[in-house]
């Protein structure tokens, strides 16, 4: 059985603090027009659960578009760090990573309806560590990679280098450890930085 992995979109759902906060709102409805309901959105493309383009980070970086789809999906390996604030290589090496993907659960229950004031975060040297085991693709279920309070997004920058995608803000609640397959494919948006996902996963 499939289970989602994705926060569901709504006006409830903090933005990063300056950005736009999504909306959804009919400029015609079917009461008016007699025919349909015709709804728009709008919003920073970093609100909900998202993949990051290095568009975000660097100005000559890949855009959404320019997506490889078949690096996300795939297998992937759900891991639990609860009870830490820091994720290191040493940290990785004590656990049994399979597949391309990694998906890291640092909350018991993500709140996206409120911002977060601090957040777990690897290290860099854990990074370079899953990028030599020929991880692909890095997923959190906290807003950013990087603490909340960085200026340089190093580990946005880090990611980049090893051409390594992220993903931010998973719904992980009702996972657990262990293989999954998992999808989780993003709007088709040209030049865009980032793009909503819908993400899944399987227990293998």
């Amino acid at each position: 059985m499939w289970i989602d992995i994705t926060h569901t979109l709504s006006d409830a759902i903090a933005p990063w603090p300056g950005d736009t906060p999504f909306a959804l709102r009919f400029f015609s409805t079917k009461d008016d027009n007699g025919v349909a309901n015709i709804g728009e959105i709008s919003g920073s493309n970093h609100i909900g659960t998202h993949i990051d383009a290095a568009k975000h980070v660097a100005n000559d970086g890949w855009t959404v578009d320019q997506l490889d789809i078949q690096r996300l999906i795939g297998d992937a390996t759900i891991l639990t760090f609860t009870e830490t604030t820091t994720i290191t290589r040493d940290d990785l090496q004590q656990c049994s990573i399979k597949g391309t993907i990694v998906l890291l659960k640092t909350r018991n229950i993500a709140n996206p309806m409120v911002f977060p004031s601090d957040i777990t975060t690897l290290t860099s040297d854990a990074i370079d560590y899953l990028a030599n085991l020929g991880v692909q693709v890095l997923g959190v279920d906290v807003p950013s990679v990087d603490p909340i309070n960085s200026e340089t997004l190093d580990n946005h920058h880090r990611l980049v280098q090893h051409h390594m995608y992220h993903l931010e803000n998973l719904c992980l609640d009702d996972v657990t450890d262990g293989y999954y397959r998992f999808i989780g494919l993003p709007l088709k948006i040209k030049g865009a930085d980032a793009a909503y996902i819908r993400a899944v996963v399987e227990k293998k």
